[in-house]
């Protein structure tokens, strides 16, 4: 079952939405798709730090 999860970066609020596949992690957000290691770390802590990390590595718009 999905869940989304939101994240402020400056004025910007991004979206994206994830999911557990055993221990895994599946994050989709407009820039496409990723997957990351929970571990013992919360799903949702690993989703936020994920989708901000992802989304200030982007370039700005012009």
């Amino acid at each position: 079952m999905w869940q989304t999860i939101e994240v402020d970066i400056g004025s910007e609020r991004v979206r994206g939405r994830y999911r557990l596949e055993g221990r895994r992690l599946v994050l989709e957000w407009r820039g496409g798709r990723n997957f990351a290691w929970c571990g013992q770390v919360k799903p949702e802590i690993v989703a936020a730090r994920t989708l901000r990390r992802l989304t200030s590595a982007r370039p700005l718009a012009a």
